[in-house]
């Protein structure tokens, strides 16, 4: 990820918590403010949302409702959230998908990444890891992948957001494999690789630690360029029998384009703090994060220089637009 170390500015923190906007506005917060989440609820990014969410409305005085709006790669809760008022009582869970490759995945979307929104921050970025039956464990990710080449069509590959499809393309393809791909919209991937119904899955390490940790489920790698410090250290990575592979997602929050920027200064210097706490951080390192300070400005620069990368490698996976 471009410029992952660059520091918060901890001036915005100062902001203060009742902050008048504009003239004659109601001081804000002053009602609920409205997360939405383009994922199911369950899924990983709706796991991590909830945890942020009753952090984040601590923060800033006001309950915060979560308000699931899956389906279309996330674009349909993204869509939802362009229309939105912008006076930051709508923010909404952004990511690669939604943001950098669905201009290219559809032939035409509801909303303007980079016009529709304005960026309170990008929070972490995270590898994806393929998993499987404990059973298969034993093969290791070059013998199972060995299994898929000489079993073509027999050993189904499952996944959820475009992270993971795109990952599943350049898996196929860089290990000579065929094998047909489930796309998922919720959160039943590990069920269906622990039942039998996938040979392997793509996904988020979040919210599976208790199943890999007893032993129901297998992680034959990460999708990182290194191995990952800490706990998760004896798990290769793809890269290490698939020399160069690598792939991870970005996450953070939005607000509509037009919000004024003193309120997203406001939203920008309390989520910093809660993704500094150090009991946040580290739940979010758990599952295999890293946790990224990133500016408003430094976000929405972000986002315009990600498209392009995209699009070269939903091009490169074969991906057309729909």
């Amino acid at each position: 990820m471009q410029n992952p170390a660059c520091i918060f500015v901890l001036a915005a923190a100062s902001v203060a918590a009742t902050l008048a906007i504009p003239a004659n506005a109601d001081t804000f917060p002053s009602k609920p403010i409205t997360l939405i989440v383009p994922y199911a609820p369950g899924s990983p990014p709706d796991q991590y949302s909830r945890r942020f969410a009753e952090r984040f409305g601590t923060k800033v005085g006001q309950k915060v409702v979560i308000e699931n709006r899956p389906g279309a790669l996330t674009t349909i809760g993204m869509a939802q959230a362009a229309r939105a008022k912008p006076d930051g009582y709508t923010m909404v869970y952004g990511s690669n998908s939604s943001l950098a490759a669905a201009p290219y995945l559809f032939k035409k979307i509801a909303y303007d990444p980079i016009k529709d929104f304005s960026a309170i921050a990008v929070t972490y970025e995270s590898p994806m890891i393929l998993i499987g039956r404990p059973e298969d464990g034993k093969l290791g990710l070059a013998g199972m992948l060995e299994r898929m080449r000489k079993e073509p069509g027999k050993h189904p590959i499952g996944g959820a957001a475009i992270t993971q499809e795109v990952i599943n393309k350049m898996l196929q393809k860089q290990a000579g494999i065929e094998q047909p791909y489930a796309r998922y919209s919720g959160a039943n991937i590990p069920t269906d690789v622990i039942g039998g119904s996938l040979s392997m899955g793509i996904n988020a390490l979040s919210g599976l630690q208790p199943l890999v940790e007893s032993g129901k489920l297998h992680v034959f790698a990460f999708t990182s360029a290194k191995r990952l410090p800490g706990k998760w250290s004896q798990v290769p990575t793809v890269a290490e029998t698939l020399p160069g592979f690598e792939l991870s997602s970005w996450v953070g929050f939005w607000v509509p384009s037009g919000t004024p920027k003193p309120v997203i200064d406001f939203l920008y210097a309390k989520t910093a703090e809660v993704i500094n706490e150090p009991d946040f951080k580290a739940a979010t390192e758990e599952t295999g994060a890293a946790t990224v300070h990133m500016t408003p400005a430094e976000t929405d620069a972000y986002v315009k220089t990600e498209g392009p990368r995209w699009q070269k490698l939903l091009r490169d996976a074969g991906i057309e637009a729909q």
